[in-house]
């Protein structure tokens, strides 16, 4: 049957026609080195899944491999699916999901010829809207279960390592070395940090699949602090994820010290479908991590770390209040000057009044942003943005010109900094102005 660009094929001899050895090391080298693309505290890999390429993130907070969008103009065959649901983090119920194996897996010279995956036959997950560019899937514990990963934040790249030995001996005297309890084959890490001058241990998933830094699910001991805010902290599997965030005094990670942590608080309702391990407090993600050079090992339940070039980078967040999300594309008119010298005529060209020029006119497609999501009594919020808002302009600059990157970047970037925004309502353009506010 076809649905959503996969061809689920049911076939008795599917398993002996993948080949049974479960990954094999193609590269003449001891190492496999594996380029990705980091947005929004994400890292993203291009994977070829039988022979169709796709984009997934590589997430250690999942057991599971997900894939929930394919590409419009292309077949994956996918083998022996079974019924089953899945849970996620969000405010939605379980999903319908099919779980199909003896799949193929193929990022640069690594294979997985056994690789398994859940196939989601839900369609509101919507990774280009939010991140503004496709994402289809997710790759979690199968991929780190069996090898060294290396985690390069500062060169945007994973390696794989066939060597743990030289290593030990030789790289690894420069990293600091932590304790991971693999726990459902998720990995789990012991950390300290000062609530209200109250020193307190927390258990956190190591998550690279979270963009926050710090997640911390609040209870009796760990209360939120007298500052917050309320703020929508991003989207799961199940939908929405609300919360507050605030700040913590201190946070202790292995043998390094952060100060003035910013930490989000998720509503208890995003986690009503998922079965949280006893004793997890929350979990640490990419803003975090990324302040790192890691090593990863999950059969000897190690983890390495050596600062990156991010490590004193400050936590912040979005001072505006808005959530931007991409909504789809839209042709811009674009003006070329040619040389006058030319004696070749398009009819698509036409003249003006000029002995050196002409002009020529070309469309090109676009992308389009529209506010998602605004924050309660923030500073976009008081100036009079609403929800639904089509972006015009951000300070003089064409909003296709931005990604959301970059209109995010520019969101967190200096407390008090003006932002100017020309936005569309109803066909009429608003100009509004407002001033970014540091309120935790």
């Amino acid at each position: 049957m076809y649905r959503k660009g996969v061809l689920i094929l049911i076939s008795l001899i599917s398993n002996i026609a993948i080949s049974q050895v479960s990954n094999t090391w193609y590269s003449n080298k001891d190492k496999i080195t594996i380029p990705f693309d980091f947005s929004n505290n994400l890292i993203i890999l291009d994977v070829f899944i039988n022979e169709v390429p796709l984009k997934v993130i590589l997430d250690t907070g999942t057991e599971k491999n997900i894939l929930f969008s394919f590409p419009s103009n292309d077949t994956i065959e996918l083998f022996n699916p079974i019924k089953t649901k899945i849970s996620g983090v969000g405010t939605g119920k379980a999903i319908d999901a099919l779980i199909s194996s003896n799949n193929k897996l193929k990022i640069k010279e690594f294979e997985d010829n056994d690789f398994t995956v859940l196939i989601l036959n839900e369609n509101n997950i919507n990774f280009i809207s939010k991140l503004g560019k496709e994402v289809n899937g997710i790759i979690g514990y199968t991929f780190f279960k069996d090898r060294l990963i290396e985690i390069d934040y500062d060169r945007k790249k994973i390696i794989i390592h066939k060597n743990r030995d030289y290593l030990k001996k030789r790289k690894f005297k420069k990293f600091s070395k932590l304790k991971i309890d693999l726990i459902n084959n998720k990995p789990y890490v012991k950390t300290n940090s000062t609530f209200d001058d109250e020193n307190l241990s927390l258990k956190l998933l190591l998550d690279t699949g979270l963009s926050d830094g710090l997640w911390i699910f609040k209870n009796d001991s760990l209360k939120i602090p007298e500052r917050f805010l309320n703020d929508y902290l991003g989207f799961g599997l199940a939908g929405e994820i609300h919360g507050k965030r605030a700040r913590i005094e201190k946070l202790q990670f292995s043998n390094f010290e952060f100060e003035e942590v910013l930490v989000a608080y998720p509503d208890s309702l995003s986690f009503n479908n998922v079965n949280l391990i006893f004793g997890r407090n929350g979990s640490i993600g990419g803003e975090l991590l990324k302040r790192f050079h890691l090593f990863i090992d999950y059969k000897e339940q190690l983890l390495y770390l050596k600062k990156s070039q991010s490590y004193n980078d400050s936590f912040n967040y979005n001072m505006s209040g808005i959530e931007v999300q991409h909504s789809g594309i839209e042709p811009i008119k674009e003006e070329i000057i040619l040389n006058s010298s030319r004696t070749e005529v398009n009819l698509m060209e036409f003249l003006k009044d000029n002995s050196e020029y002409r002009y020529n006119y070309r469309f090109i497609l676009k992308p389009m942003f529209i506010v998602s999501n605004i924050r309660i009594n923030s500073p976009a919020a008081n100036a009079g943005i609403l929800p639904e808002d089509k972006i015009i302009s951000i300070n003089n600059k064409k909003a296709y010109n931005f990604t959301i990157q970059k209109i995010n970047d520019l969101f967190q970037s200096e407390d008090g900094k003006k932002i100017k925004m020309q936005v569309e309502r109803d066909g009429k353009i608003k100009e509004v102005v407002f001033y970014l506010k540091k309120l935790i």
